[in-house]
């Protein structure tokens, strides 16, 4: 097993063009032309991947989702993922960098639910609004194939499209929770995601969201049923299953690289989370170290 997982950027893609800020390409192309691209990575960029046909199975951050026809799946630059896939796999891959987008669109790029967001199941299943998207992403291909006059902003057009189209199905599945106590969320979790590997405690983000400790705890309860510190406690475990599962470190050097300065303290943290030890999770999926 190599040391480190794959953390592929655009040009690393069969045919990619030079300096360009996005590609796309069909998944069953994709499959055939790019060697070991099921096994676990991460990318650079962000990814929608359309299913036309076929079925499989999707991993991602750990969490394994059925593949099935007209789901759309979104992942952001650093997640980890991996799939098993039918023979007969149809679909489109569209990726873009995060410059490209909020060159014309500023922040709109981390508003979207299902970026960004440990919370929130990272697909879409498209139901009535399939023809819709596949509509879309066709039309995006199209325009990606042919060097016509300004395609870079009618493919970006499409991009927004395919992504303000998906937001308002993705939040009509999910209006059940209040949109401004959501917003409290999104924004607690984008203060763990930058801060998570310094800032351990609760009262250190409620700081920074102008709350107290109690309140942003009853916000992640009612909306996640889960605890302010369980938040924060998941993003580290998916950290470490991530440095577990794709690095040759020992777990006494993953333990330091997640700040925890003693090694038994954090396989205690990680029994209690997962209910299993460093060592159990990689004897669980066959790798030893």
């Amino acid at each position: 097993m190599s040391t480190a997982i794959p953390n592929y950027k655009l040009q690393a893609f069969p045919r990619h063009e030079p300096h360009a800020l996005f590609y796309m390409t069909r998944l069953e192309k994709l499959v055939q032309e790019f060697h070991g691209i099921d096994k676990p990575h991460s990318h650079t960029f962000y990814l929608l991947m359309w299913i036309r046909h076929g079925t499989g199975t999707h991993t991602i951050d750990f969490k394994t989702y059925p593949v099935r026809i007209h789901q759309l799946y979104f992942l952001t630059p650093g997640q980890v993922h991996s799939w098993e896939l039918s023979p007969d796999i149809q679909g489109y891959n569209l990726f873009f960098e995060a410059n490209f987008f909020r060159e014309r669109f500023g922040q709109r790029l981390y508003q979207y639910p299902f970026f960004h967001s440990n919370q929130q199941q990272p697909l879409l299943e498209a139901g009535d609004e399939a023809r819709r998207l596949e509509t879309l992403f066709s039309y995006a291909y199209d325009e990606y194939k042919h060097q016509h006059p300004n395609r870079a902003e009618v493919f970006l057009s499409f991009v927004h499209l395919v992504l303000e189209t998906a937001n308002r199905l993705y939040t009509q599945q999910r209006s059940n929770s209040d949109p401004q106590l959501y917003d409290r969320i999104r924004q607690y979790e984008e203060l763990i995601e930058q801060q998570f590997m310094t800032l351990r405690e609760v009262r250190h983000y409620a700081d920074q969201m102008h709350l107290t400790p109690n309140y942003l705890n009853h916000i992640c309860k009612k909306v996640l049923d889960k605890s302010a510190s369980q938040l924060i406690h998941e993003r580290i475990v998916i950290e470490a299953k991530r440095w577990l599962t794709h690095t040759s470190d020992s777990i006494k050097e993953i333990g330091f690289h997640l700040a925890f300065e003693d090694p038994s303290y954090f396989v205690r943290f990680f029994r209690k989370q997962t209910g299993q030890t460093p060592a159990e999770f990689r004897a669980r999926l066959g790798l030893h170290r």
